[in-house]
């Protein structure tokens, strides 16, 4: 059987819906004791009617009969809208909850996890809990006191004809102990398998353009077939051991009527019960074969739900290692300075990306890193913002370790744009005030200009209100990176964090952007990370990068004095600007 300690991270949600559940007991109590007084009543008036003796109370019980069956009706139908509706408030919070906690996990958790998974997790296995907290639930409560109460009046009639007609049943239990770990297994690697055609799903309907480029659509399709042949052979697994358990369920409960008439046949010839017992008796054990029925449903709801419930809890049970525990109450981010003391940091268990980084950054003043690919300079950009933790040495705001900052208040500081800008499925104007929600449209049109794209937007039908597509596919390149540059800046920062965002842009509109900016940034403290060096020449020192370690540092002019990789790589760019002048 499935392990319930699966289900323990589910207590506090239940302890919240307490009033309700208890409530929702006692309508399946109260529903349960009508149903058992419907074959008492009906074998009641068989008797009358058997007898000759008393039959004048025939009609009063029928209308009894009646009665029962209308409170029972008001009754599963209170039992479903509590009970039901708890299960659905527990779905609610716990979706909120793994949100919240998605949200407040490091980047190097979203490294390792496909979105595609998660969003599987964050749909249908909790739709699976939700089953579980509430059909599941009522069910197997309901079969509880069914068994019980039923149970006890087939025993006041007769024992011996109670364990004859209940062995079948009692079988049927140890069948679905036997079936029940094999659906847990089974349903675990569905859930595996339904998480693989997100994934897939995901990366092809966020990279169509790449997928288009290389003219792979088919290779792709094919993919997802055979991804989608795996989910269904594995759900048919299933579905066989469902059936398999849905025929044993008939079975035996045919079995069970068998045993009855062959063995209360016999006790009515010999007059130990009457027609009208019988009629009772017969009546309590077909109430048992549905929540028999139920049960294996129940049990498969269960089964799959444990599946689920240990890959949400998989999911909490993950720690950021970005928190708030050394926060000062209150502190903020005030001057803007930086500094970074020896500063190191990897990704997991990988080599150091960073190697004893260390710098300090004016209030005001701006940090130019430069280097090849792979040498590091985006991930020192990751550190300021604390989206990942360093591993070694300390880095500083205003003078004070960045652990000791709130991370809203210090990420409400911060301004990062990234290499690769994100944006929403919602309008331009939505996405360049997305930090700062209350900016009037003066405020967008303003910085919108200074990052030259004002003209641009303009000249889409529908202006600052036109959509852009999820993740921008309607933008190019270089409309991404200044709407994203718009917003960054919209919010005013104190410290403002640049990675390589104008590279989609021509060299003449990167000059008037960083001519803008620079009057725009002046009280700000900026780092600016670009393969360009006409992007960071102003800046008050440079940072030259290589493999994880400062190989240089200095202004532009001290750099291009030194005559090192700077010095070249300046020449050999401002030779390319010239070559294309012509």
């Amino acid at each position: 059987m499935f392990p319930i300690a699966v289900y323990r991270f589910l207590i506090p949600y239940l302890r919240e819906e307490r009033r309700l559940l208890l409530l929702g007991i006692g309508l399946i109590l109260g529903s349960s004791l009508l149903q058992v007084s419907i074959p008492r009543l009906v074998g009641e008036a068989i008797g009358r009617l058997e007898s000759g003796e008393g039959t004048d109370l025939v009609p009063w019980l029928a209308l009894a009969m009646v009665g029962a069956m209308a409170g029972r009706g008001v009754t599963s139908f209170l039992t479903r809208r509590t009970v039901i509706g708890a299960s659905r408030r527990i779905e609610y919070r716990l979706r909120n909850r793994l949100f919240r906690h998605l949200e407040g996990l490091d980047s190097q958790y979203f490294a390792s996890m496909h979105t595609g998974d998660l969003m599987s997790r964050f749909t249908s296995d909790i739709d699976a809990i939700r089953m579980v907290l509430g059909p599941a639930l009522m069910y197997s409560v309901q079969t509880t006191f069914t068994l019980c109460l039923a149970g006890g009046m087939m025993l006041s009639i007769s024992p011996a004809l109670t364990v004859y007609s209940l062995v079948p049943l009692a079988l049927l239990t140890v069948a679905i102990r036997v079936i029940g770990p094999r659906v847990h297994r089974e349903s675990m690697r569905a859930q595996e398998r339904l998480a693989d055609i997100s994934v897939h799903a995901q990366e092809n309907f966020s990279n169509a353009r790449v997928v288009r480029a290389f003219v792979v659509e088919d290779r792709e399709a094919e993919r997802m077939a055979r991804l989608g042949d795996e989910y269904f052979e594995q759900n048919m697994v299933i579905a066989r051991l469902r059936a398999l358990s849905g025929a044993l369920l008939w079975l035996f409960g045919d079995l069970a009527l068998i045993s009855l008439i062959a063995f209360g046949g016999t006790r009515i010839i010999e007059g130990e019960i009457d027609l009208g017992e019988f009629a009772s008796f017969q009546g309590y054990q077909l109430m048992l074969v549905w929540p028999m029925i139920a049960l294996g449903w129940v049990m498969n709801l269960f089964q799959r739900g444990g599946a689920s419930a240990g890959r949400i809890r998989d999911v909490l049970d993950v720690a950021s290692r970005v928190d708030d525990r050394e926060a000062v109450t209150g502190r903020e981010v005030i001057r803007g300075t930086v500094s970074f003391d020896q500063v190191s940091f990897a990704y997991a268990d990988g080599p150091p990306v960073l190697d004893g980084i260390s710098f300090d950054l004016r209030a005001g003043g701006t940090l130019g890193v430069i280097g090849p690919t792979g040498s590091g300079k985006s991930s020192l950009l990751t550190l300021v913002p604390r989206l990942a933790p360093n591993s070694s040495g300390t880095v500083l705001i205003d003078g004070e370790r960045i652990e000791t900052f709130p991370l809203e208040r210090l990420r409400e500081q911060i301004g990062l744009v990234s290499q690769e800008p994100f944006l929403f499925s919602a309008t331009i104007a939505e996405n360049i005030a997305f930090g700062a929600p209350d900016a009037d449209p003066e405020e967008i049109e303003r910085v919108a200009r200074l990052v030259r794209i004002h003209d641009e937007i303009e000249n889409f039908p529908h202006g600052y209100r036109q959509r852009v597509g999820e993740r921008g596919i309607t933008l190019s390149g270089g409309q991404k990176q200044r709407i994203a540059l718009a917003r960054a800046i919209l919010a005013r920062p104190r410290i403002l964090l640049l990675d390589d965002v104008l590279s989609a842009v021509d060299a003449d509109t990167e000059a008037h952007i960083i001519a803008g900016l620079r009057e725009w940034t002046a009280d700000l403290s900026t780092i600016i990370v670009s393969h360009r060096l006409s992007a960071v020449r102003h800046a008050d020192e440079i940072l030259v990068l290589d493999r994880g370690r400062v190989e240089a540092r200095g202004t532009h002019a001290s750099l291009m004095g030194e005559g090192g990789r700077y010095a070249r790589l300046y020449r050999r760019q401002t030779l390319e600007a010239e070559l294309e002048d012509l």
